[in-house]
């Protein structure tokens, strides 16, 4: 039961900041890792954590998306993260903060603020990626998300907001433990991804005993 209530967790968070395959229900080192992050009082609370190392491991070995090679995630404190990736301009830099994260009985979507934009060995282009919008980018390079069906990715200046209620229609959120837990918000610290849930330790014995949350 444990590995089920993690996969959901992780189902509704790879969908940003690429698209990648959905998880399988063998990935056991994956779940592992991110069981052994977690603690009593962490869940006693509904608090979850996801680190940074598991989210690495998830994308460099699943991601499909041929715009957007290589990615490496690096957490920072208040909802800051440092994401690179290859892509054809170069090896891409971005500074992010994820603004919002919402997903409940109606609503699943992100929203990540882009505050800075680099190419790695080139000063100079970088230097006017500052005056450059992420939205005026991916109309000149294209959107990586765009052929995605199952979500809803838009720029709006250097703003990216993923609408994925398709997508938790379509897999295992849409189970009976998927529809029962809500994230009503995302912190960040050094290496770690912090899920606020209404999903406490109490809840998953009640769902052990057959309750409902």
């Amino acid at each position: 039961m444990f590995k089920v209530v993690i996969y959901v967790l992780i189902s509704i968070l790879f969908v940003f900041p690429v698209m990648a395959k959905p998880i399988s229900e063998d990935t056991e080192a994956l779940a592992q890792t991110i069981w052994k992050a977690q603690t009593i009082d962490g869940l006693n609370n509904g608090l979850w954590v996801i680190p940074e190392v598991a989210l690495n491991d998830y994308f460099s070995n699943s991601l499909t998306n041929d715009k957007v090679k290589n990615p490496r995630l690096k957490l920072l404190d208040n909802n800051r993260m440092y994401i690179t990736f290859d892509s054809s301009m170069g090896r891409v830099a971005l500074n992010c903060e994820i603004k919002q994260f919402v997903h409940n009985q109606t609503d699943s979507y992100v929203e990540v603020y882009i505050r800075e934009k680099k190419l790695a060995d080139k000063p100079v282009l970088s230097w006017m990626l500052k005056f450059v919008s992420l939205g005026a980018i991916a109309d000149l390079y294209g959107n990586p998300l765009k052929d995605v069906k199952e979500v809803d990715a838009k720029f709006s200046g250097n703003t990216l907001k993923v609408n994925f209620r398709t997508l938790v229609e379509k897999t295992l959120l849409n189970n009976e433990i998927g529809r029962k837990i809500d994230i009503s918000s995302i912190t960040t610290r050094e290496g770690m991804l912090e899920l606020h849930t209404n999903l406490k330790a109490a809840d998953i014995l009640g769902l052990f005993m057959g309750q409902s949350l």
